[in-house]
């Protein structure tokens, strides 16, 4: 193949090659003509222009969206050889066409504002190559091929290049965008961490850009704020907001309202977000009851709001003691032990937290075999234990006789947790006889007595004070 400039052989690239390529600098402001040939072959292409000279060109978008009703928005630009510069100033006119390469209509002309198959108007200054053009009032019969004319003085040009116009009865749904702070969209999933900067974008194709469309969200979070923008392509209504566990699964709804000719049309889109966070409003429950009889089987469960879902749940006593995992505590037979504390864990990827219940294991007063007494001259001292739950009431019989503090008797009481309890008696006295002492709890429950024989020991003194005959105290 061989490049020709003004008829000149400018390079030989070669008998058989196809297709060849000239690199050149731009050494001046004249455009070039280049002729290219096969050898033996004769010219195949008369004149190719260089990039350096104008042609006309006309610059449309490939197609546009409208709505029935509302007017379109057809942004235009052209050019043409720059021999034809000085005609464009003499009156230029612009004519649009519809239809296809073999067959066009004119619909709209510049030059009258009667007579048009479609109303509209060429907003653009024609004399600064600008052809941008508003239809009012589309409808779906306007749909197809639109070709622009130029005419000016000699300049009598219809453009090759062509845009569809697909006029809808009903507008296109609005689009929702979520961007996460410093991240961008989030394209593949709604999904963001709780406590993350979020914005929502939704955009609402605005074809008339004269009537734009109305764009409105359902809601607006707490603490979050809210921006309209608009252009001549899009209106937009944009919230920003910390995303919290509250959002998650929340339906926003955004709006776009159009404002037709005689009525309004709306068209919504629907947005579910999707917030991770870790485990709250977590809660500990005791079945049947927190409060269970001794030797009763009782069933704690542990429940929390999370996402995702809890992957583990442990159970620990209050001194750290690991006793069990999942949602679920069993304990079959209850002990006087079993009382207190009773931590649930639970943990996700997101965090952790905790929460408890107290488990109340209920039984009848009994009262401690170490429950003892002693004494010294005319003192007798005794001490009562007694275990239950609730706490039982203590009190002290001598000879069948309720014993009350007085100047010759002391009690005095002391408590060791929810169920254990404690009283001390002296008494100063003088016996005739052997007395008896008893030791009597009581609660909803049940009764325990503890019955204390009080014995002489050979002589008429007090030398030993016996619980039974087989356990006396020595005096000392």
């Amino acid at each position: 193949m061989i490049w020709l400039q003004a008829s000149t052989d400018v390079e030989h690239v070669g008998e058989r090659a196809a297709r060849s390529l000239m690199v050149f600098q731009k050494e001046n402001p004249l455009h070039l003509h280049i002729d290219h040939k096969r050898r033996n072959e004769g010219l195949v292409h008369g004149c190719v222009q260089a990039v350096l000279c104008r042609e006309f060109l006309i610059n449309l978008p490939e197609s546009i969206e409208a709505v029935r009703g509302l007017c379109v928005f057809i942004p235009c630009s052209f050019d043409f050889n720059e021999q034809y510069d000085a005609q464009l100033y003499i009156n230029p006119v612009g004519v649009w066409y519809k239809g296809d390469n073999w067959a066009k209509h004119k619909v709209f002309s510049s030059k009258t504002s009667e007579g048009h198959e479609i109303d509209g108007k060429i907003i653009g200054d024609l004399r600064r190559k600008n052809c941008t053009t508003i239809f009012y009032n589309v409808n779906e019969s306007d749909s197809g091929e639109y070709y622009f004319r130029i005419v000016s003085g000699n300049l009598k040009y219809i453009y090759p290049s062509s845009f569809y116009l697909n006029v809808r009865g009903s507008p296109i749904i609005p689009s929702i965008r979520l961007y996460k702070e410093d991240q961008g969209e989030v394209e593949d999933q709604n999904e963001v961490v709780e406590g993350t900067s979020v914005r929502l974008i939704c955009s609402a194709r605005s074809p008339c850009p004269f009537n734009p469309p109305t764009v409105t969200w359902n809601i607006l979070p707490e603490d979050g704020t809210h921006e309209q923008n608009q252009n001549i392509i899009f209106s937009s209504s944009q919230l920003n907001f910390n995303a919290t566990h509250l959002h998650h699964g929340i339906d926003f709804i955004c709006n776009a309202t159009y404002w037709l000719q005689n009525n309004t049309k709306s068209v919504q889109s629907f947005f579910i977000l999707h917030v991770l966070y870790g485990p709250r409003n977590m809660s500990v429950t005791a079945s049947p009851s927190a409060s269970v009889d001794l030797g009763s089987s009782v069933s704690l469960s542990c429940s929390s709001d999370a996402n995702p879902a809890v992957l583990y749940y442990t159970w620990y006593r209050e001194n750290g003691e690991h006793i069990g995992s999942g949602n679920h505590l069993t304990i079959n037979k209850t002990v006087s032990t079993h009382s207190g504390l009773y931590y649930c864990r639970a943990q996700n990827q997101q965090g952790e937290q905790k929460a408890s219940v107290y488990l109340d294991v209920q039984y009848a007063p009994q009262i401690s075999p170490f429950s003892s007494c002693n004494n010294a001259q005319d003192l007798i001292m005794c001490s009562c234990e007694v275990h239950g739950n609730p706490s039982p009431k203590l009190v002290w019989h001598l000879s069948g006789q309720t014993v009350l503090p007085s100047d010759s008797t002391y009690i005095q009481e002391e408590s060791e947790g929810r169920s254990v309890l404690k009283s001390f008696i002296t008494i100063h006295q003088s016996f005739i006889g052997t007395p008896t002492l008893q030791c009597i709890a009581v609660n909803n429950l049940g009764i325990d007595a503890h019955l204390f024989n009080l014995i002489k020991s050979g002589s008429e003194e007090w030398e030993y004070l016996c619980i039974s005959p087989a356990h006396c105290s020595k005096h000392v």
